[in-house]
């Protein structure tokens, strides 16, 4: 029978940052919303990336005892999935982060100050009872009004203040705006959008970004829309 409470070290998501060698398995942390590849538990964030932990029964106490908050939230399971995006918040030291991958595919926390989440929408609908629902890339669904329904394109990305319960605003994946890249060659890179090629589902749509001064093309799928400004991107790096 199949160990559903540890992963092999070997086939984790890249991630973790984990040692693969010498210790075979790793915790694995319970499903939820976002993709696997992209998330870390909470034991790995506390005590890998942190460094507030020296091993699972101190990121317990942790959790448990401490207030350790994502999104807003309590998390005590030390198994826990965190994914990109999601706001990380230790109240007794007054630190805030916001999950992220840098260029190898590894979790990195940037300091923020905002209660801010970058929802990426997967897909919208109206509801049988006429109510307006956003599907998102997180495994979210949201409930908006008709404006912000109407005003949302698949891949377009919300903002959304998680302490107020409100959208704050819509930021349009479209030419000029600035992204950040979670996947393939660019990933972990920030880059603004110069044009897109679309394929009608022969292959990937892509997508032309300028990076650093130079220009570059990725599949559109893995540019996640983050502002509309030059300085929207030094939130995030």
């Amino acid at each position: 029978m199949a160990n559903t409470r540890h992963l092999k070290r070997h086939s984790m998501p890249t991630a973790w940052p984990i040692k693969r060698k010498n210790i075979p398995f790793v915790s694995r942390p319970h499903p939820g919303s976002h993709q696997r590849e992209y998330v870390v538990s909470v034991l790995v964030l506390l005590r890998d990336v942190l460094g507030v932990a020296r091993n699972a029964k101190e990121a317990k106490y942790i959790a448990q005892n401490q207030d350790f908050l994502v999104n807003g939230k309590q998390a005590r399971d030390i198994k826990s999935p965190i994914g990109f995006f999601d706001v990380i918040e230790i109240p007794l030291t007054k630190e805030k982060y916001t999950l992220l991958f840098d260029e190898f595919g590894k979790a990195k926390l940037t300091p923020t100050k905002e209660d801010n989440l970058y929802l990426r929408v997967s897909g919208k609908k109206q509801t049988k009872g006429g109510k307006f629902q956003l599907n998102l890339f997180n495994g979210y669904n949201l409930l908006v009004d008709e404006k912000t329904f109407k005003g949302t394109k698949v891949q377009d990305t919300i903002v959304y203040d998680f302490k107020k319960n409100q959208v704050v605003s819509t930021i349009p994946l479209a030419p000029k705006s600035y992204v950040y890249i979670f996947d393939g060659k660019f990933r972990g890179q920030f880059g603004q959008v110069k044009e897109f090629t679309e394929y009608y589902g022969l292959t990937k749509d892509a997508v032309e970004v300028t990076i650093n001064g130079e220009s570059h093309k990725t599949v559109k799928q893995y540019c996640y829309a983050i502002g509309t400004k030059a300085d929207d991107v030094k939130r995030f790096s």
